[in-house]
């Protein structure tokens, strides 16, 4: 048992040498690689984005409706409930020095005469623009008047 432990280590010195040596060559070469795709990626980036101007904002959601309730009902609007309440935007500083608030796209409540809740996208604010949160709940109070 001895004597095969040490022909495992000895027998063919030569050939396990060389794996040795290409298998070193092969993992630099593929960190090089990795390296080299995130340099890419970098300056790619760097072109399409602009260095000075970007900046976050936090902004609160407003939804927006749209419909008439059935007669004799009313949207409490003061008690409306957005969840999230509000997102983060990334974009230049000229765009978002306008920007307020984010709206949903509009919130159909036509005929309705319960409160109720649904999940709605928020409308894009403008190209170039990324925004943290896409899908919101909104949850619509409504009474009799």
């Amino acid at each position: 048992m001895i004597r095969s432990l040490k022909d495992l280590f000895t027998k063919n010195i030569g050939l396990k040498i060389a794996a040795l040596i290409l298998a070193l060559i092969c993992w630099f070469y593929i960190v090089k690689e990795l390296n080299k795709g995130t340099e890419e990626e970098q300056q790619f980036l760097r072109r399409i984005l602009p260095t000075e101007g970007i900046s976050s904002k936090k902004l609160t959601i407003k939804p927006i409706f749209v419909g008439k309730l059935r007669s004799g009902y009313r949207v409490i609007r003061d008690q409306v409930i957005v969840v999230p309440e509000y997102c983060i935007v990334v974009g230049t500083r000229d765009l978002l020095g306008k920007v307020r608030y984010a709206y949903t796209i509009p919130l159909d409540v036509g005929g309705a005469s319960k409160t109720f809740t649904r999940s709605v996208p928020l409308n894009p604010i403008a190209p170039g623009v990324f925004m943290e949160e896409t899908l919101v709940q909104v949850t619509v109070p409504i009474e009799k008047e």
